[in-house]
């Protein structure tokens, strides 16, 4: 697989990550400004994306295209690019002002092909991703292509979603993987502290719950 990965406005925690990939022998990183030398942008198998992208950064969007032009596979990496993230809050209560930077996620501007959230996103479900995808084992990414179509989450999203429609099991998995200790489990149910929640959606992504509806078969498959 020859692969870009490009950095908008995040953190640089899912960056970080995604080096773990580059152990992979069947990926090979042709672009990537902020780990190599190379400055043209080249024809790619998939482009990896994290962070959000910001509406005063034109050069953010121009990069946006151009990789979409020149990979099959557009790829949405962590929490930022998938739903904005932490990145549409991080002001907390302040009033807008005109020098405060908009951020949208990545398919707000161009076409995404698969979603892999997380705050970071986890090198080993890329690694899993990317092993997957090698092999054409397409019934395993169908849940990254079907979270394409979530443009929101946070842990209201687990409450409505999980928690209210009864299909929480009490796993625990929301509150071991919320980056900033949200959540508590009280009766074996989750309970989000939203003052706390910084709108990653990284508790409703590792439900495993949550992937009940996200597993069926789409026509294309069939």
């Amino acid at each position: 697989m020859k692969a870009i990965y490009l950095k908008l406005s995040d953190c640089s925690g899912c960056m970080m990550n995604f080096l773990g990939v580059l152990s992979l022998e069947d990926v090979e990183l042709v672009y990537c400004p902020n780990l190599m030398d190379e400055r043209e942008m080249k024809e790619a198998d998939v482009g990896f994306l994290s962070g959000a992208v910001c509406l005063q950064f034109e050069e953010h969007i121009e990069m946006l295209k151009k990789l979409r032009e020149l990979c099959d596979v557009v790829v949405a990496a962590g929490s930022c690019a998938c739903v904005g993230g932490i990145t549409r809050f991080c002001r907390g209560k302040q009033d807008p002002q005109p020098e405060h930077h908009t951020f949208l996620p990545v398919s707000d501007f161009i076409g995404v092909d698969y979603a892999i959230p997380g705050c970071p996103v986890s090198s080993e479900i890329l690694k899993k991703f990317i092993n997957a995808y090698n092999k054409n084992m397409d019934t395993y990414l169908i849940p990254f292509r079907n979270l394409v179509k979530k443009k929101r989450a946070s842990g209201e999203d687990l409450q409505d979603e999980i928690v209210a429609k009864g299909l929480c099991v009490g796993c625990g998995m929301c509150a071991l993987s919320c980056p900033v200790e949200a959540i508590e489990m009280m009766d074996r149910r989750p309970e989000v502290r939203m003052d706390k929640c910084i709108r990653c959606g990284t508790c409703y992504f590792s439900c495993p719950r949550n992937f009940v509806n996200l597993r069926k078969v789409d026509a294309e498959v069939i």
